[in-house]
């Protein structure tokens, strides 16, 4: 992973098309350049996150500390954590 790549992981994105328009999830992990994985903690898990394009989401300049993290360091992750911190915004 390269670290641009890691600058995306733990922010908070907003879905602007597809069933989910308006959601709000944070960024789990990426693929490439043009898809990343989103989770809410909710629909959406941490151990199922949603494949999505980059054109698709809206970038949000928040980051969920914590969350990232975790996510850095390999540790687990719950989605009731992703919940409560999405709930705080």
């Amino acid at each position: 992973m390269k670290d641009h790549d890691k600058d995306l992981i733990g922010r908070i994105v907003l879905s602007k098309a597809g069933r989910d328009k308006g959601d709000i999830f944070i960024v789990v992990g990426q693929i490439d350049q043009d898809y990343v994985l989103i989770a809410n903690g909710a629909n959406r898990s941490v151990d199922k996150p949603k494949k999505k394009k980059m054109k698709h989401l809206e970038l949000r300049p928040d980051y969920l500390g914590k969350i990232r993290d975790k996510l850095l360091k390999g540790q687990k992750l719950f989605d009731s954590e992703i919940r409560k911190s999405l709930e705080t915004l």
